[in-house]
């Protein structure tokens, strides 16, 4: 997905004085970079208002962290503050069936958090607290009490939470979808358009490898590429890499009834529709997005493994039948980018959550509400894309 990183054998001059003639390929209100959930969402609010829209891909749409995450939908595993903005997101998603008239294996079922050990246990408590605090709905359980509700899991646990606000979706069925509509509305979504430049007078000229494409608003939404454009336009922007694993085994008889996460964020659990489980958490394989590496790193995905079968003990009944790896860009502060970038009027940023596939029909949404009217129902402070750099000035 998104952008690309351009020759460091070749500089933009170099480029713009060969011979070969630039193509005037497309011109619109407003140009999306990054054909995500990010993009794709702000497409659709702007395009849903009337306006025309281009998204730009590097690849194929909905290729990178948005198609190979493992689709959860929680909000136990937020950070407080976005407690909020993850359960508005919800009231989005609860109505995204309708809206895009397909079946996105959406399920809020609830999920339980768990920890394992004393000091898991205290954390938990702490978070849930603080969670509770900002809109969650949970109600803590003794060892006993998650044993009569889900003995399918460990009965080592500790201590638990149980939420009927999590759930899930299937990113490969959510994904087709939006673009479905997108060309409904009108959108042209060209992929194999990698961004070589962008530049800026009054309005916006992002040159690709497809040929130019003009509009008076852009929109970077481009997760972990999204500072490489960024820089294209004078203004660093503070991203990290993760590459997040992710292990899916054969199908099995319906047995886990929800999402299962846990107390330091390392495991996230789900059965779904065709009985398949899937096993995500974070642990990280090995890539960088300068030559598009995502490898699996076996060691670190044995101890995810090893970890979902402590607390799922039936699970090792199962073969694991294949195991990926996918990008996420990080924030320093582990909150989303989401505003206009800094020094630029018309040009706009939203990328970078932790749980962006839950957060990103209302990051988009939002995203595309400030292109619109320049006041998101929602307020959006925390996450100025300038945080970092107005405070190292």
């Amino acid at each position: 997905m998104l952008p690309g990183v351009p020759n460091p054998l070749r500089t933009e001059t170099s480029f713009m004085s060969t011979a070969i003639p630039r193509i005037a390929a497309g011109k619109a209100d407003t140009i999306v970079i990054g054909g995500g959930i990010f993009g794709l969402f702000t497409a659709l609010t702007v395009a849903e208002a009337g306006k025309s829209v281009i998204v730009l891909d590097k690849g194929p749409t909905w290729a990178e962290a948005s198609a190979v995450n493992a689709g959860s939908l929680g909000v136990q595993n937020k950070l407080p503050a976005l407690v909020p903005y993850t359960l508005w997101s919800w009231d989005i998603w609860n109505t995204l069936p309708d809206r895009l008239n397909d079946d996105l294996g959406l399920r809020r079922n609830g999920g339980y958090k768990i920890a394992l050990t004393e000091d898991e246990a205290a954390r938990l408590e702490k978070v849930v607290a603080e969670q509770i605090g900002s809109g969650l709905e949970a109600q803590r359980l003794s060892p006993r009490d998650l044993c009569q509700q889900a003995p399918w899991i460990t009965p080592d646990c500790v201590a638990a939470t149980w939420s009927p606000q999590d759930g899930y979706a299937s990113p490969t069925r959510v994904g087709p979808a939006l673009r479905r509509k997108l060309k409904s509305l009108g959108v042209r979504i060209i992929e194999g358009a990698a961004v070589v430049a962008v530049e800026k007078t009054r309005d916006i000229r992002v040159l690709t490898t497809a040929g130019d494409f003009y509009g008076t608003e852009l929109a970077i939404t481009a997760g972990a590429w999204s500072a490489t454009v960024a820089a294209m336009l004078g203004v660093t922007i503070p991203i990290s890499l993760d590459v997040n694993m992710v292990s899916v085994t054969e199908p099995a008889r319906p047995t886990i009834g929800c999402i299962v996460t846990h107390a330091r964020g390392i495991l996230t659990l789900k059965q779904v529709a065709n009985g398949s489980c899937l096993i995500g958490g974070g642990w990280q394989g090995i890539g960088s997005i300068s030559d598009s590496r995502k490898d699996i790193d076996h060691d670190q995905l044995v101890h995810n493994l090893r970890l979902a079968l402590r607390v799922i003990p039936g699970l090792a009944q199962l073969n694991v039948l294949r195991s990926w790896a996918g990008y996420e860009g990080v924030t320093p502060d582990s909150y989303p980018y989401l505003g206009r970038l800094p020094g630029h009027d018309n040009v706009y940023l939203a990328a970078c959550a932790r749980g962006g596939f839950t957060l990103g029909p209302l990051m988009g949404t939002l995203l595309g509400e400030l292109i619109l009217t320049d006041h998101p129902s929602r307020p959006i402070t925390i996450f100025d894309p300038g945080r970092f750099t107005n405070a190292a000035a």
